[in-house]
């Protein structure tokens, strides 16, 4: 939508900048008979356009640079700190959590990293069979759902507009095997 908004916007300016007498004429001159702009008007007009074109042109790029960029990062963030070992701890459960073992943990972390993140939107839908925590050497911590809305296992970092389902069957059945409620 910030596309479409800054392309009527960067039209807009352009025709204020070509065109000021008419744009002055839309605004004003049609109010007053044998009226006139002055060359300040004009100039004022002019320089609004310039404006309104950087401001479109702004927009337009805005929108193009927004969502998959931000997402991408953050995979590859996240891939990255499993690839240097930076996995503190994996924790499942919510209130009485069960701290995986080491070689548990990198057991989950192979299946995650053998899978294939995909994006997706929870929407307004809630709910999971088990929830945990994966924490990080430098303390962030990520949550992880267990079978909760796409019905499979899943990450929802803070700070994106997406969550992610890891595309694991693989990782799906060792927490049905092992964790599940």
């Amino acid at each position: 939508m910030t596309g479409v908004i800054g392309v009527l916007v960067l039209i807009i300016g352009l025709i204020m900048a070509i065109w000021p007498y008419f744009t002055w004429y839309l605004r004003l001159g049609w109010k007053f008979k044998n009226a006139e702009p002055s060359d300040l008007a004009l100039s004022a007009g002019r320089i609004s356009g310039i404006v309104f074109v950087i401001v479109g042109f702004i927009l337009i790029v805005s929108s193009c640079s927004t969502g998959s960029g931000a997402e991408r990062k953050w995979e590859e963030q996240f891939n990255e700190k499993l690839d240097a070992g930076q996995v503190k701890e994996i924790s499942i459960g919510m209130f009485n959590p069960t701290i995986l073992s080491e070689e548990e943990k990198h057991t989950v972390i192979d299946m995650i990293q053998d899978a294939e993140l995909r994006p997706f939107d929870t929407g307004n839908a809630f709910g999971s069979n088990n929830a945990g925590k994966i924490t990080f050497t430098d303390e962030t911590s990520l949550d992880i759902v267990i079978f909760g809305p796409s019905g499979g296992i899943e990450l929802h970092p803070e700070g994106t507009e997406m969550d992610y389902e890891i595309m694991s069957d693989e990782l799906k059945h060792w927490f049905e095997s092992y964790y599940s409620n």
